[in-house]
């Protein structure tokens, strides 16, 4: 496996050149082949394509979505990033008609890292309760 740096920055360069920089092309030299996102929305397929295909649902309905990374650190072949992402609920996520409200979206993510270096698996703990009532669609 790569080094601790290398590790750590593939998953900085995840979230801030491709997910912030709406960059999909990055997603290719981050993500394996055989990666399988277990926290991924519903319906979508493992692999490349399927991360691609799921930043743009998100970009879809947080137009202006950012993800601040606040923690990131290495334990073993796994990157512990934890962050906020912030947007406008402006499209459909989850069945959620766009509400126009502003959320903030905690996140810890682990990412498993393979042998080249990319990432190989996802889990993710996430506030989803706390974004379903910032969105209007759970009482507060």
């Amino acid at each position: 496996m790569p080094g601790r740096d290398d590790a750590i920055e593939m998953v900085r360069a995840f979230w801030e050149e491709g997910f912030n920089g709406r960059a999909l092309d990055v997603i290719d030299g981050v993500i394996a082949e055989s990666y399988v996102n277990h926290a991924a929305l519903p319906g979508t397929p493992p692999g490349p394509e399927g991360q691609k295909a799921l930043m743009e649902r998100l970009w879809e309905a947080f137009p202006d979505g950012r993800f601040a990374i606040e923690h990131l650190a290495l334990a073993g072949d796994t990157v512990i990033c934890v962050g906020t992402m912030s947007g406008t609920h402006r499209g459909v996520l989850l069945g959620v008609p766009a509400t126009g409200r502003s959320v903030q979206w905690r996140m810890c993510h682990l990412v498993r890292v393979g042998e080249d270096g990319r990432a190989i698996e996802h889990r993710a703990i996430r506030d989803d309760l706390g974004l379903m009532r910032q969105m209007g669609v759970l009482p507060g």
